[in-house]
């Protein structure tokens, strides 16, 4: 591994010394995640100037009308003194959303190469548009000025929802919960006459609208009714029962149903709720913990440790953490005892449900404590469970390489690093003080 990284220094001096022996050729102006190149032999001179005020189009919506031949959105736009020029153009809501600086209008701006406008407008016709506009859904008019150097410099926004085009008959979608457990549902679902199709997708309670301001610019969405048929993959246009699992115990979920009539023009979103099975009892919630094989798997010492819930348990947290960083003067059981009580949303493994097989990655000839602590079905925290195991100095043959599980927390000359997997995206590090 040093030579390795020897080599790698080796090349990275020898590129720096040829870029010293070498005159730069090229003036590079960077902003952002924009630059522009000149080459300098070009350059007649670099200087500085000034320029006073806000420079801006200010947008306003009027009408927007939608016809045979296209659609049609009246505006107005005022620039502002130091304004010369602007950029104009219309994008759904949630695209506008996502671009929240001057900067990002403008990057966007450079990519598209809208025409310049030099004129003021009170009451404009913008036509010529690609695509059809989506109906009942929220747009944005974007401007960007220029001034008089031709700087792009500051955005205005203006926000209009097109109209809902009539539906035909009344398109509707009957969901029945035809059965719960605690990993799984199952939905039945009847369209009516006037349904030409439906497409279903499920959510946890209050997630939908998160996910689609998350996927809506990335996936050009202009509304919910669009993701939701997206996502279903398939569209539906007779009776159906869906079964849904490795669903989350005890959890609320909410079925978004989006149903369109024989002209596809969407109906209004059903929403079917359904609530996963309670796992546990209401007695006291602990784990036995079995400490299983130790293994080279790759170029990682693995160690399987295999946690067991008893039946009041609704879900459980396991670790591994090395014997000297639980014997710190910053852990020992109350620090554990928090952190495994602290809500991490954002791994995915954090709430174990079940037996919990794990393969952790450890480190040869150490000390190391398993622990683990159980809620039960009423939200109150069994004890805290800790087995303490020995890796032994030597494992069997090489074997195919796994990624770590879950946490991890070791320490190492004094700073106890608390790790997961790369795709958790949840590494923390905390410095400790050597007393």
């Amino acid at each position: 591994m040093k030579k390795i990284i020897t080599l790698c220094l080796l090349a990275v001096i020898s590129l720096t010394t040829a870029f010293a022996q070498t005159e730069p050729n090229r003036l590079i102006v960077k902003q952002g995640y924009d630059h522009k190149s000149f080459i300098i032999d070009r350059v007649d001179s670099v200087f500085f100037d000034k320029v006073e005020g806000v420079v801006a189009a200010k947008v306003e919506f009027k009408k927007f009308n939608t016809g045979e031949s296209g659609d049609t959105i009246w505006v107005a736009v005022t620039k502002t003194p130091e304004c010369k020029a602007y950029r104009i153009t219309c994008v759904p809501t949630t695209f506008a959303n996502a671009m929240t600086t001057d900067a990002q209008v403008e990057s966007y701006f450079n990519q598209t190469k809208e025409n310049l406008i030099f004129d003021d407008f009170t009451n404009a016709q913008m036509t010529g548009f690609e695509s059809r506009f989506s109906d009942n859904t929220e747009y944005t008019l974007l401007t960007i000025g220029y001034d008089r150097l031709g700087t792009a410099c500051h955005m205005s926004k203006a926000n209009f929802k097109t109209p809902r085009k009539e539906v035909s008959g009344s398109p509707d979608v009957k969901g029945v919960v035809l059965e719960t457990t605690p990993y799984s549902f199952k939905v039945k679902f009847t369209p009516n006459k006037d349904t030409k199709a439906y497409a279903i997708c499920a959510f946890e309670k209050g997630k939908a609208e998160e996910q689609y301001n998350q996927f809506a610019p990335m996936f050009g969405f202009s509304n919910m009714g669009e993701m939701i048929k997206r996502f279903s993959q398939v569209a539906y246009e007779d009776e159906f029962i869906n079964e849904w699992n490795k669903m989350t115990p005890n959890t609320e979920y909410e079925i978004y149903v989006q149903a369109w009539d024989k002209n596809d023009v969407f109906a209004d979103m059903i929403i079917v709720p359904v609530k996963t099975g309670v796992l546990g009892g209401s007695g006291t919630a602990t784990v036995e913990i079995e400490v299983k094989e130790f293994k080279l798997q790759g170029d990682q010492y693995t160690q399987r440790v295999i946690y067991t819930p008893n039946d009041q348990t609704a879900l459980h947290r396991d670790i591994i953490i090395e014997k000297d960083a639980y014997n710190s003067a910053e852990w020992g059981e109350a620090k554990l005892l928090s952190f495994l009580k602290e809500d991490r949303p954002q791994d995915p493994q954090w709430n174990q449900y079940g037996v919990d097989d794990a393969t952790w990655t450890v480190q040869p000839n150490s000390s190391y404590y398993a622990c683990s602590i159980a809620q039960n079905a009423n939200g109150e925290w069994g004890p805290l469970t800790m087995k303490e195991f020995s890796t032994p100095e030597e494992a069997g043959a090489p074997a195919k390489k796994v990624a770590p599980k879950k946490i991890v927390v070791k320490t190492t000359n004094g700073v106890t690093k608390i790790t997961t997997p790369e795709n958790y995206n949840v590494t923390k590090t905390i410095k400790l003080e050597q007393k």
